[in-house]
Parts: C-alpha cells; sequence; structure tokens
C-alpha cells in the first residue's frame, strides 16, 4: 500500500464517514478506470481535510457555549468580589464562586455604622437558649456569609456550631463536600466530625460554610466549588465570564496556554462539560495536565498531612511558663532522646511532658519551621512510629537531614540553607516597598493580589518584624491554597501554640508590624518524593 495512504490512515480524529472514504478510495484505486479514479481522487481529499471536519468536540462546544451566552446570567456577588482579597485575607474559608448573594434583599447581620464584633456578641447572648432564632439572625440562607472583611471575621470568629444548632445531629457543606456532625452530650456539647478524614476532629464553621438539619433541608446551593475543580484539573487563574443556573463560562489558565472552558454543575460541584479550542490546542493542555498530575498528587498528600498534624494537635516547643521565644526549640531534642529510648515521657525544668499522646500517635514538640518541614516529610511517608512500634521514623521519600542542613529549625537558618541549594529549593527575599506592615492591610493584601504570581501552594513563607515586647520576631508559615479567581494565597496553615489553619489576619494581627521577609518554593525533586508511590 502507498506510503501516503498509510499515513492517511493513521490520521488522529478520524471519523467512521471518514474512514470508509478512505477505505473507498483505496478499493477504487486498486486497478478500476479513470472515472472511478477520480472518485477515488475526491475521497482521499475528503480524508486530507479530516482533522478540521472530524474536531465535532470543537463545533459542538461553540454550539453549547453559544446557548449559556443566550441563558440569562446569575447575578453573583459584585460586593464581595470588590472585596474578595481582604475577605479572604481575615476571615477563614473556601474561595467559592458566588452565583447569587446569599441573603440578597435581607437586612444585613450588622446595620450600617454599627460595631460588627459588638452586635455579633451582643446576639450571641440575647439568644443563648434559642439557637434557632439565633441562626435565623446571623446566617444568610443557612450561609455562614458577609461581604464585609471586618463581619466576615468577627462570624468565623465568635458564632460556633453549638450556638445554632442543639440537634443531636447536623450537615455542613463545604465548597462541594458534605459533612455529618455528632453533637457531644455535657456541659460544653461540641460537635464532631463523623466519618471521612475529619472524622472524630471538632466542626468548626467557615466563611461560605452552610449548615442544616438534614441534607434536603440545604436546598438548592447559591455557591460553586471552582476551587476544587481547578485542583483536579490543574487549572490555573480562572477568569469567570458568565454564571447560569447548571454552567459556567470561564478562561481558564493551563501553564502558558489558556482557554475558554465550559463547566457544568451539579449541586455546588463543577465538572469540565468542554475547551473551546482546536484538537491540537487541547491536545497541548491534557499533556500539561498529565505532566502537572504530579505536582497535584504532591499537593493533595501535603494538604492530608497537615489535616493529620492540625488533629493530632502537636504541642509548641516552649517549655511551659516561658514567657517568650527565647528558649524555643529546647523541647524536641530531649522528646527524641526519649522516644529513641522507648520510655513515655521526659522531664525539663521539673516539668513532666510525654512522648506520646492518648492515643499513642507520637508527640513530638514543634516549631514554626519543624511544621513546615514535618508536613513535607510526613506527606512523603516519613514520620514517627505509634506507642508499641519499634521507636523510629518510617522510611519515607523525603528526609530534609539528608541535604545537609546545620540548622533545619530556625527561619533565618532555614532561609540560608534554601538559598545554598538552588536544585532543591527558589528563594525570594522581600525587601524595600515590598516590607509593607501588614497593619497596612489594604496595602499589603494588594500586593499579595498583585504579586499573585510570587505565591503558589506549597510555597514556605516567613515574615518578621517588632511585636509587643520590642524584639524582632521571625515566624514561617505554609501557603497550602491560592483563589483559583484572583490568585490570592489564601489557606495558610503554621504551628504557633499547636498547628493550625489560619489566614494573614488571625497570624499577623497580634504583631500588625510584621511584614513579609521571603518565599521559599520547593523545586520539581521534592514534589516528586510527595506524589512517588
Amino acid at each position: 500500500m502507498p506510503p501516503g495512504v498509510l499515513r492517511l490512515m493513521r490520521l488522529p480524529g478520524r471519523s467512521a464517514a471518514l474512514s470508509a472514504a478512505l477505505a473507498l478510495a483505496i478499493f477504487l484505486g486498486a486497478g478500476l478506470g479513470q472515472v472511478e479514479r477520480r472518485v477515488a481522487s475526491k475521497a482521499l481529499g475528503l480524508v486530507a481535510a479530516a482533522p478540521a471536519l472530524a474536531d465535532l468536540d470543537f463545533r459542538l462546544c461553540r454550539k453549547r457555549i453559544a446557548e449559556t451566552e443566550s441563558e440569562a446570567p446569575l447575578p453573583g456577588a459584585p460586593v464581595f468580589e470588590a472585596e474578595r482579597a481582604a475577605i479572604l485575607g481575615r476571615a477563614r474559608g473556601e474561595p467559592v464562586l458566588w452565583a447569587k448573594e446569599p441573603g440578597s434583599g435581607s437586612p444585613p447581620i450588622v446595620a450600617p455604622g454599627q460595631a460588627s464584633w459588638r452586635t455579633l456578641r451582643e446576639l450571641t447572648r440575647r439568644f443563648e437558649r434559642n439557637p434557632a432564632e439565633l441562626r435565623t439572625r446571623v446566617l444568610r440562607d443557612g450561609y455562614v456569609y458577609s461581604n464585609d472583611p471586618e463581619t466576615a471575621l468577627a462570624l468565623v470568629t465568635l458564632v460556633e456550631l453549638p450556638k445554632l444548632y442543639d440537634e443531636p445531629e447536623i450537615v455542613l457543606e463545604r465548597g462541594g463536600s458534605r459533612h455529618r456532625l455528632v453533637r457531644s452530650t455535657g456541659n460544653r456539647p461540641i460537635y464532631r466530625y463523623a466519618g471521612g478524614a475529619l472524622d472524630g476532629a471538632r466542626g468548626e464553621l467557615l466563611l461560605g460554610d452552610r449548615v442544616a438539619t438534614t441534607e434536603s433541608g440545604l436546598g438548592e446551593p447559591l455557591h460553586r466549588d471552582l476551587a476544587t475543580w481547578s485542583h483536579e484539573y490543574g487549572a490555573g487563574r480562572i477568569e469567570v465570564l458568565r454564571v447560569t443556573r447548571r454552567r459556567i463560562l470561564a478562561r481558564a489558565q493551563f501553564g502558558a496556554l489558556s482557554a475558554r472552558v465550559l463547566l457544568k454543575t451539579t449541586g455546588a460541584r463543577v465538572e469540565l462539560d468542554c475547551v473551546d479550542a482546536p484538537r491540537t490546542r487541547r491536545l497541548e493542555m491534557e499533556e500539561y495536565r498529565r505532566t502537572e498530575a504530579p505536582q497535584q498528587r504532591a499537593l493533595g498528600r501535603l494538604r492530608e498531612a497537615v489535616t493529620a498534624l492540625v488533629k493530632e494537635a502537636l504541642p509548641f516547643d516552649r517549655p511551659r511558663g516561658e514567657p517568650g521565644p527565647d528558649r524555643d526549640g529546647q523541647l524536641r531534642p530531649e522528646w527524641r532522646w526519649a522516644y529513641k529510648s522507648g520510655v513515655g515521657y521526659f522531664r525539663h525544668d521539673d516539668e513532666i511532658y510525654p512522648v506520646f499522646d492518648a492515643l499513642g500517635r507520637a508527640f513530638p514538640p514543634q516549631v514554626c519551621v519543624d511544621f513546615v518541614l514535618d508536613s513535607y516529610e510526613r506527606g512523603a511517608g516519613n514520620w514517627f512510629a505509634s506507642r508499641g512500634a519499634a521507636p523510629g521514623r518510617s522510611t519515607g521519600r523525603l528526609d530534609f537531614d539528608g541535604y545537609g542542613s546545620a540548622n533545619r529549625r530556625a527561619v533565618l537558618a532555614f532561609e540560608s540553607f534554601a538559598a545554598s541549594r538552588p536544585d532543591l529549593f527558589d528563594v525570594v527575599r522581600f525587601s524595600g516597598e515590598e516590607r509593607i506592615p501588614f497593619g497596612q492591610r489594604a496595602r499589603f493584601f494588594r500586593f499579595l493580589t498583585d504579586h499573585a504570581v510570587e505565591f503558589q501552594a506549597g510555597d514556605i513563607v516567613a515574615i518578621q518584624g517588632r511585636k509587643s515586647d520590642g524584639k524582632i520576631h521571625q515566624h514561617a508559615l505554609l501557603i497550602e491554597a491560592t483563589d483559583p479567581i484572583t490568585g490570592f494565597p489564601h489557606a495558610l496553615a503554621d504551628q504557633m501554640r499547636m498547628p493550625r489553619r489560619r489566614t494573614w489576619e488571625t497570624i499577623m494581627a497580634e504583631a500588625p508590624l510584621r511584614s513579609l521577609l521571603y518565599r521559599v518554593r520547593p523545586k520539581a525533586s521534592i514534589f516528586k518524593a510527595l506524589a512517588a508511590d
């Protein structure tokens, strides 16, 4: 068979009709007359045009996009979007997309001119014995929601589940996931997660959560979980163009490539419908997604490690009763000695500290850098064995002790180590006008948004500045996620007293003179170790 025909037969994306035309062309070219050969020639010409003609997905996608553009859009939450970075930077929550503002048309929780914190404290006291009435006052269509940054922060700080509900079980929706929570008994009842990765953990309310006594009571959602779709597909920034009842039209970034995407929604969950791009561009995007898959898997494991550390509530490495940071870091060497020696506790300054927690899990004290590096190592399978097993760490795929760091526990020493290993880390140090004190919140948040490319999930960030004791302090934290719409690094985790997921506000407000000091980004080899099986 002629080589050209063989190449045509291997064209990607051939439809059944075109394959039949090709077969006809081969048949007619195998010894028939002149007229038949002209027919065969036309069939082969049709096959040569196969890539453009056969890309039905592209044409159908354009058709569905046109249908979406003709549908009435949902109004969204324009006031929230105008304050998006300030809200996410202060009140912890999921960076959801609002198809419609909760409580639109209802009076605000806090009237203009009133103080958010005072108003919410008064409401919680006034309706202390009437949770049903309290939730009608502070929830909007079942949501923890406000488009005012100060009120949003007050809501997630002051309003707790046991103040809003007294039912034995409730349902909480966060992003696209739903969780069952069970109320404990006693004088100070709390709600705990029942099932899933958070099983047994204390329930909390975050901005954008919605709660009901039953799943059917949640009703139609007003939010869309765009962030989870972004994580799953490795999409970078997403520009939302139109939101309808069942679809989202957006422009999504995939590395250096971008294209309009049509997303379909089922409740709050978001899935890809189609990509508005020719087949060659779609294949490039799929290749990018395959390339990025290990990175996304690594970040998922990093988040799982943070969840485990937060749930286990490991103690901060500071001797009891010590008012300042001068003796931070003294406990972990003694803990490690006791752990390796197989004993259940150790002494420091006549105080007794446990080696294991009540469930027999290793209970090592941590300073802030410990927490970050422990998260990476634990995500890669490197962690301390529980009580009853031989003392030691499991053989993981990542161990920072093996990289030659003289001091892996101090903020400034870690920066020096990272700078000395450009094969492992990319280091950026902030200086001059970039060192914006957190007290200037508007400028601080604007800098983070304008320089969003400098902040990604997995980055290690240090802050520095003078605290109330008059001394200069450093602190390290981990960026877990960024907002897919603005790129704002909103999800932070750190260790101060215990591992916690927090926001810029809850980390930096106690010392508003602090500012960004450096950013360390682990390179591909570290994420490869996290992603490996």
